[in-house]
């Protein structure tokens, strides 16, 4: 089974990168962004029980002291509760040595069953931004349009 992993920064661990881009978006006249919530985001390819993706997700993904993890079946959509969800995703052919990293982790680990990695960046924007103004904003300040794709949730 193929999985979806989103990394953040535990509550009680100020999120710098997170507040940098509440600024940015503010600057840039965003309206509707009140918090903004920054991480990594991976989807794991492969015959993977879901004990295996937590075991990655744990020891290999996230900091246990100032990061936490949370692993979905890859095709669900995790939304945040009052907000908007945009995935920053490298693009098909570019050179991802984060995923390249994690595959050569898993296999030191015993986890053969691991085929391909994708990683990315994830941002949770809550408030009432429109998806429209969320994907502009992010094409303009967040990414490379050139290498990168987002998808807006």
């Amino acid at each position: 089974m193929n999985w979806r992993v989103l990394v953040h920064l535990k509550p009680t661990v100020a999120d710098h990168h997170g507040d940098h881009i509440r600024r940015e978006s503010r600057l840039a006249g965003l309206a509707g962004v009140g918090r903004v919530r920054a991480g990594h985001a991976y989807e794991l390819h492969g015959d993977l029980s879901e004990k295996d993706a937590r075991f990655l997700a744990d020891r290999v993904l996230a900091d246990p002291v100032t990061q936490e993890a949370a692993v979905f079946p890859a095709d669900h959509v995790r939304r945040p509760q009052g907000g908007r969800l945009a995935e920053i995703w490298l693009k098909q052919g570019v050179a991802d040595p984060v995923a390249d990293t994690v595959r050569l982790a898993a296999r030191d680990a015993g986890l053969e069953a691991l085929t391909a990695v994708r990683s990315g960046q994830v941002v949770d924007f809550f408030g009432i931004a429109t998806p429209a103004a969320l994907r502009r904003f992010c094409e303009d300040h967040l990414m490379n349009p050139l290498v990168q794709t987002v998808e807006i949730r």
